[in-house]
């Protein structure tokens, strides 16, 4: 079962050198969420593959434009399409009235938006379904902003096969078994439910930290986050512009990761001063080695591993 994020747009503010403004799409066990939506994110879609159709929620870290100026089209889009299923938008407060407004002189969708506002202050559960649940992450931005963590649930314990036949198990009994039962057998015999069954594979986790100052209190809320992706605007020859306009630098995104725990950190986000992205990787490696460049139409997987 698929854990893959698709990176549709790295930059910040402006879109140069190649790079989009920021979005990208997360697909937990063919569940796609998108995340941000800046300008230019649809032809990215359609040059990664990522099937438009099959998005039912949206997650908008906050309005400035480089986040949301690739909603109304996404969405306009989709009503070309026919779209019929709602679409679940999760944003803090603002942008509803925002996209009211456009459909208000621009016309209306063939399907309804169901707005929820995020409380960009509190770390709190915002979204679940069966295979997933998906977390607040209070951001220090100069607008209020939210990042975003999705823990997938666990899945229940597999049978041993070979058990089944060994008792003879009935079908029926089997849900009860793989939920943690322990099984009594015709004779009387109870088996402990680690002999008749294995561990399911850990749950993964990602967690989306953009746009951002450096914040220690995020450290508690990933820890221990498979993928993280942080926001790395500058290099740390600007740190004083990074604090000033409540951005990271590469170095800080990897302080974060490094003290959160991660195993892998993915950089994005980058100020349109900069052409090569070679400094924000060395910089970042330096202090966390398992950094990427985050880069537009990139895949990042985090597989299934198996508890032991």
């Amino acid at each position: 079962m698929r854990f893959e994020l698709t990176l549709l747009g790295t930059n910040s503010a402006l879109p140069a050198f190649g790079r989009f403004p920021s979005s990208q799409v997360l697909n937990i066990q063919e569940n796609h969420y998108l995340i941000d939506c800046g300008e230019g994110a649809q032809i990215r879609m359609g040059e990664c593959g990522v099937r438009r159709h099959k998005i039912k929620q949206v997650f908008i870290s906050h309005l400035h434009g480089d986040h949301i100026y690739g909603l109304i089209g996404f969405l306009s889009s989709l009503s070309l399409s026919d779209r019929t299923a709602p679409m679940d938008i999760f944003a803090p407060l603002g942008l509803e009235e925002i996209i009211q407004v456009l459909l208000k002189y621009t016309g209306g969708l063939s399907f309804a938006l169901k707005f929820h506002t995020i409380d960009t202050e509190q770390h709190r559960l915002i979204f679940e379904n069966a295979s997933v649940e998906v977390y607040s992450l209070p951001l220090v931005h100069c607008v209020p902003t939210s990042g975003f963590l999705f823990k997938e649930k666990s899945r229940p314990r597999n049978m041993k096969p070979e058990k089944i036949e060994a008792y003879n198990i009935p079908f029926h009994y089997i849900p009860e078994i793989k939920a943690g039962a322990d099984y009594e057998s015709s004779d009387g015999q109870l088996i402990s439910n680690e002999e008749l069954t294995l561990p399911p594979p850990a749950p993964r986790s990602y967690a989306y930290c953009s746009d951002t100052a450096y914040q220690k209190s995020l450290v508690p809320l990933i820890q221990g986050v498979n993928l993280l992706y942080h926001e790395s605007t500058f290099c740390e020859d600007r740190q004083g512009q990074a604090a000033l306009t409540g951005h990271s630098t590469a170095h800080q995104a990897a302080t974060i990761a490094k003290m959160a725990g991660a195993e892998r950190l993915v950089l994005g986000h980058y100020s349109s001063r900069y052409h090569s992205l070679e400094p924000f990787l060395k910089e970042a490696r330096a202090v966390f080695p398992n950094t990427e460049l985050g880069l537009d139409g990139k895949v990042f997987e985090v597989p299934l591993e198996k508890k032991v």
